[in-house]
């Protein structure tokens, strides 16, 4: 057991060497010098309260002259840089325990790991003993959240800090602005968060303590600071700004998908912008400065005939040069001020220094002058999408090309995993960050061959250890389900809500959003896109599910074993948990044709719908023969009516009435279509149907 404790670190270190024995103490007596022993002092404070919660055990931390604990490091720096060495070396022994780091920072991913590696042992404490060498394969590690469209409260920030933490994420990607809403005082121009917040912003003082709480974990906090485009609030604060001829009055206002940039044309931007930048500078220690750029609509710009008369003169052919003027006078500011811009792929347009850093979020084959520079990647990495765990992590930062079969000379800096917060606010953001935040986490630190062999192989089952851990830590992710269950529909929400949600998956919002896109192209005046854009208060049913269903995915796995053995013990297994289902079905289609706001989720035919597919895997069963025996088929019809019975729940479950054109017409017309939901327990009852179908 005490070996599998080290094969169940994660992120796992890259190089790990289990020895025979262990190393058992009452109390942690560390011992060590140096300005950063504070700094290891509070880390190790917070690890050791996280143990005592976790195993219900007080861990008791002395600082001693000579101790059991020797923690040593060279240098410290107050704030963590992009360069700074995360490195360490842990040995476990007879003698004690030696921690050996070049920074103080890799002392702090030292005492992670050993977070991780501590185990209750006779009224104490033990350690396999074990000699450990690791370093991140990446140094640009980070978390995306974003602010502007739900505000997160300072509290659920230095959540997220703590789990990033543990993680060993070492940036914070604050994306503070946006057409919904201008999260962060300014001194200089206080109408941006006067007015473009609606009154949540974070005053300077509460960004400074946010940004010590990050640097005391090693965390650089990034801010960015989106134009030209995706910046209603600060058209509506300062309307001068607005390209258009009729400046957005409301934040979050929206026209024709995306918004209204600022005029680039006029150099009281460049003004504006020039004074906010220093003061923004001036607060955030850290180099970069992202710049955004992305998704810009060129609609204003080209009904504007002053524009269009600065383009001729500056003998700007099209938009997208336009866009790359005011990109590179933006990089340049950032660049006077000190700091190095980094902007959306959307830049490369531009041509801007080879020290901007370029931020990949488009899956796809990128031009070669990609190669130019520095690069950090997030495509593939949205959890708001709430794609599967596995899926998250089999994508890899490098896994990208350049046109014209150019070499992939490009240096990678890292990935960021990105937070959306179009349906995240405070309350579910552990839910939709962890534990699927800790895959990516180790994608981006452990070697890749060890991530695509056996970190592959056993990835749920230490997801599912390390979730422990992330509770102790006082993350939300594993109670969050049962509390929006209650405050959805009230105290009668008990258990039997909790696991009808495990079991019911949101729709892939990607896909769902190019359908709408498609249909506003192709039929603009039955579906036009909104003038404003308002976030629910996610008091939605779909809002609050988890990422993936384990319970549905061990189900699949469940239903994988049993085909291969035909165990008639796991046969039962499966009859008893398809028949829970198939009750839990029908129990919830009755609370929900009683119950207002679950009639208005749709959620009596998401109900009928895991009935219905809980039925077709009993259905199943009884055509799939013991071990030792030929498999009955399952008559041709019988499996044609199953198929056709399913296939609307293979994907999406629409609100289905008597009037099914009328109604998906309906639903697609809203603003936020991520209004449909995918019984899980699909492709595991896919499965049994399959094979009870097949020739013996």
């Amino acid at each position: 057991m005490i070996s599998e404790v080290l094969q169940n670190l994660m992120p796992q270190p890259a190089h790990v060497d289990a020895r025979a024995g262990v190393f058992s103490f009452g109390a942690l007596q560390v011992s060590g010098s140096g300005a950063a022993l504070d700094v290891v002092k509070s880390a190790l404070g917070r690890a050791g309260l996280r143990l005592g919660t976790h195993h219900g055990l007080a861990f008791d931390i002395q600082f001693v002259p000579t101790g059991n604990c020797v923690i040593s490091c060279n240098r410290f720096e107050a704030v963590p840089q992009p360069d700074m060495d995360e490195s360490y070396v842990l040995r476990v022994g007879a003698e004690g325990i030696a921690i050996e780091a070049e920074s103080h920072t890799g002392a702090l991913r030292a005492i992670q790991t050993l977070y991780q590696m501590v185990q209750p042992h006779d009224q104490g404490w033990c350690l396999p003993f074990c000699h450990i060498e690791d370093k991140p394969r990446f140094a640009w590690r980070g978390v995306l959240l974003d602010v502007s469209r739900h505000f997160m409260r300072v509290r659920d920030v230095e959540r997220l800090l703590d789990g990033m933490e543990i993680a060993k994420l070492n940036v914070l990607h604050f994306h503070l602005s946006n057409d919904q809403g201008f999260r962060l005082e300014s001194k200089v121009h206080p109408r941006l968060h006067q007015v473009g917040s609606e009154g949540e912003f974070y005053t300077q003082v509460e960004m400074r303590q946010l940004i010590d709480a990050a640097s005391a974990r090693s965390i650089r906090v990034v801010p960015e600071f989106c134009l030209p485009g995706h910046s209603v609030s600060w058209q509506v604060a300062y309307p001068d700004l607005s390209a258009s001829l009729v400046p957005p009055a409301e934040v979050g206002e929206l026209r024709e998908i995306f918004s209204v940039p600022v005029d680039p044309t006029r150099e009281a931007l460049y003004r504006f912008v020039d004074a906010f930048v220093a003061e923004m500078a001036a607060l955030f220690p850290d180099p970069y400065f992202h710049t955004g750029g992305d998704e810009v609509n060129p609609k204003a710009w080209k009904e504007n005939p002053e524009i269009a008369r600065f383009m001729a003169a500056q003998g700007l052919a099209t938009y997208r040069d336009l866009q790359a003027y005011f990109t590179g006078r933006y990089a340049q500011i950032v660049r006077a001020h000190g700091k190095i811009a980094i902007g959306w792929e959307e830049i490369l347009h531009a041509q801007v220094d080879e020290n901007v850093l370029i931020h990949l979020w488009k899956d796809g084959v990128y031009p070669k002058e990609l190669a130019r520079h520095r690069v950090l990647v997030s495509w593939n990495y949205y959890l708001d999408l709430q794609q599967p765990a596995q899926w998250l992590y089999e994508k890899d930062p490098m896994d990208f090309q350049l046109t014209d079969g150019a070499s992939l000379d490009v240096e990678v800096l890292g990935a960021e995993m990105a937070n959306w917060s179009e349906t995240i606010d405070g309350g579910n953001l552990d839910q939709r960050t962890w534990p699927r935040g800790l895959a990516m986490a180790e994608r981006f630190w452990s070697p890749r061959a060890y991530v695509e062999a056996e970190g592959r192989q056993r990835l749920y089952s230490r997801l599912a250890i390390a979730s422990g851990l992330l509770t102790s830590a006082g993350l939300s992710h594993e109670t969050h389900l049962a509390s929006a269950m209650a405050s959805l529909y009230g105290a009668e929400a008990g258990e039997d809500f909790c696991q009808f949600a495990s079991l019911v998956e949101p729709a892939a919002y990607p896909f769902v959003r190019r359908r709408r896109l498609l249909l506003e192209q192709l039929l603009p005046k039955l579906f036009k896109p909104p003038v404003v854009q308002r976030y629910s208060d996610l008091r939605r049913f779909v809002d609050h599910l988890p990422g993936e269903s384990e319970v549905a995915r061990q189900f699949s796995e469940a239903v994988r074993v049993f085909l291969e053995n035909r165990d008639p013990v796991q046969r039962a297994a499966l009859e008893r948990q398809l028949r829970d289902w198939q009750t839990l079905g029908r129990t919830m289609a009755m609370h929900a044709s009683h119950v207002s706001a679950m009639k208005r989720e749709g959620l009596h035919r998401v109900a009928l719908g895991l009935a219905t597919v809980a039925r077709a895997g009993l259905a199943a069963l009884p055509h799939l023969a013991q071990s030792g025996s030929m498999p009955r088929k399952m008559g041709r019809l019988q499996r044609l009516f199953w198929n056709w019975r399913l296939w609307p729940y293979a994907y999406d479950i629409f609100y289905l009435d008597k009037d099914l054109l009328r109604r998906i017409a309906w639903e697609l017309r809203k603003p936020d279509v991520l209004n449909r939901h995918h019984v899980a327990i699909y492709p595991g009852v896919a499965h049994l149907l399959k094979v009870a179908g097949e020739e013996g």
